[in-house]
């Protein structure tokens, strides 16, 4: 597969399937469930993810792994391969988040970026900079503190192609970067940040041959924008903010996560 090269990110194809001679195998490893603020069960996360025809995902709730094994059960019986993460929140005032995959037992939030990224490969897990540049004050890396960052801990990934629309300037800072610290970051992902299931699962997908954990280590991946997910409704979109903004955080302070 020949290696991530910006300013491809924008074609949107239909999903192929094809394993003959290991061809493309899809993955979309950033989705989430109730157990943190997505709006699926892990029922509905595998049924979304078979109908959208996806040879991999990975459960990725913030701060929390409580949804891994019942998706990875109900995966496995379905024919389809789920990859135990979390999406890690770092500590006041950036609360910027870190994505781990492949790991063994949670990770916890509110230590720096560093400290998640060296807590996550003691583990041998995969460390990925979810939705990088985006314009908000939280959540997302900024360029001078993922420069920090590297100076200090290499990545295994970073995702290229996401479903947040973070403008054209900050579009080509990001492809710039990458450019220029690819050995720093790893490998090239593509992911939907799913929260809705079937409405959103494989937006955004990473494309590779064999082994998912081989294909990133080795940045043989290939990030892509399937489709877009088109509005929701407002009903829907509102009660999943209030999850992501007023339950999420109080179920931290009450120490339910």
């Amino acid at each position: 597969m020949p290696p991530y090269l910006p300013g491809r990110h924008f074609t949107v194809r239909p999903v192929r399937r094809s394993r003959d001679n290991q061809q493309e195998v899809i993955a979309d490893p950033h989705c989430h469930t109730l157990s943190s603020d997505g709006m699926v069960t892990p029922a509905q996360l595998v049924d979304a993810a078979v109908t959208a025809r996806l040879d991999l995902i990975a459960v990725t709730d913030h701060d929390t792994m409580a949804s891994v094994k019942e998706t990875q059960e109900r995966g496995s019986a379905a024919g389809l391969t789920v990859v135990a993460g979390q999406e890690i929140t770092s500590r006041w005032p950036a609360q910027t988040h870190m994505l781990a995959w492949f790991l063994e037992k949670p990770i916890k939030r509110g230590m720096s970026l560093e400290d998640t990224v060296a807590a996550i490969h003691d583990q041998g897990a995969l460390a990925i900079v979810p939705h990088p540049f985006m314009p908000v004050y939280f959540g997302s890396i900024q360029p001078d503190m993922l420069r920090r960052l590297l100076d200090k801990h290499q990545v295994d990934g970073i995702e290229m192609v996401f479903t947040v629309p973070i403008g054209a300037r900050r579009r080509r800072q990001l492809d710039q970067f990458y450019a220029r610290n690819r050995e720093r970051l790893g490998a090239a992902i593509g992911a939907s940040d799913c929260h809705f299931g079937s409405h959103d699962i494989a937006s955004a997908v990473t494309r590779y041959q064999g082994d998912f954990q081989t294909a990133v280590r080795t940045r043989a991946t290939d990030p892509e924008r399937l489709r877009h997910a088109g509005r929701l409704p407002t009903a829907t979109a509102l009660r999943q903010q209030w999850r992501a903004l007023v339950d999420l955080p109080f179920r931290r302070m009450r120490g339910q996560i």
